[in-house]
């Protein structure tokens, strides 16, 4: 998967090194940020990622605010829809819901692992 690129939004250290030592496992560039508001301005600038995996709960802005301005953004310039998937420790069915309805493509529950990382790329 060499020359692939995801962008990773989460404020906890141990889960960014968590992802980025799987996504290096899968050779795939990972581009790391500690909230909403990193994601959207890293994604404003290289809107060519694989997909963003966006934990929803962080400071500065949450992701689901992100994914709505992230969305706003493909729609003001054109741009093809990115893959947005959520990243949460709670994988109740409202949780999901809010995800969905904020823009994001799918929920990913922690623990996360390498394969649902890989049938995203």
């Amino acid at each position: 998967m060499d020359g692939k690129k995801v962008l990773v939004a989460d404020d906890e250290p141990f889960a960014q090194n968590l992802l980025k030592m799987l996504y290096g496992a899968l050779k795939v560039e990972c581009v790391v940020v500690s909230n909403g508001k990193e994601a959207l301005e890293a994604y404003q600038k290289s809107p060519n990622f694989a997909h963003v995996l966006m934990d929803i709960h962080m400071p500065v802005m949450d992701g689901y605010d992100s994914t709505k301005q992230i969305r706003a953004h493909e729609k003001a310039k054109g741009l093809p829809k990115c893959k947005i998937l959520g990243l949460s420790g709670d994988g109740d069915p409202k949780t999901k819901a809010a995800c969905l309805n904020a823009g994001m493509d799918d929920l990913l529950v922690k623990p996360i692992k390498k394969e649902q990382l890989s049938q995203y790329l």
